[in-house]
């Protein structure tokens, strides 16, 4: 799995450097609650929950514009701005996380669940390229994924955590009813 403009080089044969790529908006997501759910659930029920929360978040991605860059157990790493340069990239990925909270509501009150999403945004310059051999990923990496990522970690309660970059620049770019809490 990767953003599907890579794939795309990939597939036509055309090298895949090494590159930085300014202005790109990072989420970093998981579900809390997925792992002990799955646990209790046999093989068959834990893949439909699985495969159908994946969809469903899949289709908002596509929506919002938000790329998944790469697998990750039980969450989601994505970006906006990384293939395709965009000026509205830190409002896309934050009305994707929102949007991927109402999707884990939905499921929690259609399956008396407790999943919960706790994700960490983050905004500036990141590097990507192919790593691995002989079966190579796409990645993606720097220091706005690692806060991204540290920013989900660290954070006790679930919710959509945003740095200080993001919360800045989003009160020039997203109007008043999505604009991000901390």
């Amino acid at each position: 799995m990767m953003p599907a403009a890579i794939a795309d080089k990939v597939r036509a044969g055309q090298e895949i450097t090494a590159r930085e790529h300014p202005n790109v908006t990072v989420i970093y997501a998981d579900i809390a609650g997925l792992d002990r759910l799955q646990a209790e659930l046999d093989s068959s029920d834990s893949l439909a929950l699985s495969t159908e929360l994946s969809r469903q978040i899949d289709a908002a991605a596509q929506e919002f514009d938000i790329e998944r860059v790469r697998p990750v157990r039980n969450g989601y790493l994505g970006s906006c701005g990384l293939t395709v340069p965009r000026l509205d990239n830190i409002r896309r990925t934050v009305d994707f996380a929102l949007e991927c909270q109402r999707i884990i509501e939905r499921f929690n009150n259609e399956a008396s669940l407790h999943l919960s999403l706790r994700a960490g945004i983050d905004t500036g310059t990141v590097s990507s390229g192919m790593i691995g051999e002989p079966s190579p990923v796409f990645d993606m990496w720097g220091t706005v994924v690692n806060l991204a990522h540290r920013m989900k970690n660290g954070m006790p309660d679930p919710g959509i955590y945003v740095t200080a970059r993001v919360y800045d620049l989003s009160l020039i770019h997203i109007s008043e009813p999505t604009r991000p809490r901390l």
